[in-house]
């Protein structure tokens, strides 16, 4: 029996990966800090899983080599610094797994952004110089965007984290007509589980393109499923620029909305395509979740 090591299990992704492991007859290993793994009612979902917990900390090596050789592979699910992804790398070469897919990858296609223009991606991209430099067996998974960030914000990034989602006011960015491309975290655990059963994905990249919507028209998609009409308030390009220059992760914004980078076809092989069998969510039936929980308008 295979078994894989998933660090950031505690997150949505995380959480995700875990499933889709077990679902896929894995022994699951996770990856928590001591305070996580201490926390009976956190964890309890997924040591429902039959998961074995590691305590650990992404900034003890030590920890990481422990944990990391006690399994076949390992998925990073985490946002973290450069310095924590180095240490991770550093572990998972010296521990000698099999497979290893980095959170690097989850977002953005290097092959379609524009170096220098969001620091957060620029980070990434040197983890995965790092990787590469390592000799590690690799999958790079490009996701671009992620439902819960993106979808349940109406394209709106300044939104993520506030409440209700989706939003009642919402901010168009240009003229809303840019396409970008997003993915639920389930799917994203899907095509990550089914890309880690393939020899042929070992030392490539993946990227999800699938949904491929205006900003505008997730918004009015919004409306038609809900029957709630959010307030929309329109920022220029140049206003944009502005704000990304006060708050240099908002380039993400830049990205999806004016220069359109998640859509963009490059040579990096498509999830769709590689695995045709796998059936992706759509933005409407996730709208039509998400209305579900909320009262009508």
């Amino acid at each position: 029996m295979t078994s894989t090591l998933i660090i950031g299990a505690s997150g949505l992704l995380g959480s995700e990966m875990a499933k889709a492991s077990a679902r896929n007859g894995d022994q699951v290993h996770l990856l928590m800090r001591p305070a996580t793994a201490a926390n009976e009612q956190r964890i309890r979902p997924l040591k429902d899983l039959g998961a074995t917990i590691h305590a650990g900390d992404l900034d003890d090596y030590d920890s990481l080599v422990r944990a990391a050789g006690s399994v076949d592979r390992v998925i990073s699910s985490v946002h973290v610094g450069s310095a924590s992804e180095m240490t991770l790398v550093r572990a998972v070469r010296d521990a000698g797994v099999s497979r290893y897919v980095p959170s690097a990858g989850f977002g953005l296609d290097f092959a379609a952004a524009a170096p220098g223009s969001i620091e957060p991606l620029d980070i990434k991209r040197a983890v995965f110089d790092a990787v590469r430099e390592a000799d590690l067996p690799y999958t790079v998974i490009y996701t671009n965007g992620f439902f819960s960030t993106w979808v349940a914000t109406l394209g709106d990034l300044t939104r993520f984290g506030s409440s209700p989602l989706p939003p009642d006011e919402v901010t168009l960015y240009g003229e809303g007509n840019v396409p970008a491309t997003f993915v639920s975290e389930k799917d994203i655990a899907a095509v990550t589980l089914r890309a880690l059963e393939d020899p042929k994905a070992a030392r490539t990249e993946i990227r999800i393109a699938q949904n491929r919507i205006t900003q505008s028209a997730m918004i009015e998609l919004w409306r038609r499923v809900s029957g709630r009409s959010p307030r929309v308030k329109q920022m220029s390009a140049d206003e944009l620029e502005a704000m990304i220059a006060a708050v240099p992760g908002l380039g993400l914004l830049r990205a999806f909305w004016i220069r359109g980078e998640t859509a963009l076809e490059t040579d990096t092989p498509e999830a769709g395509s590689l695995y045709r069998d796998l059936k992706f969510e759509s933005i409407e039936s996730a709208f039509v979740a998400m209305a579900a929980k909320r009262p009508s308008a």
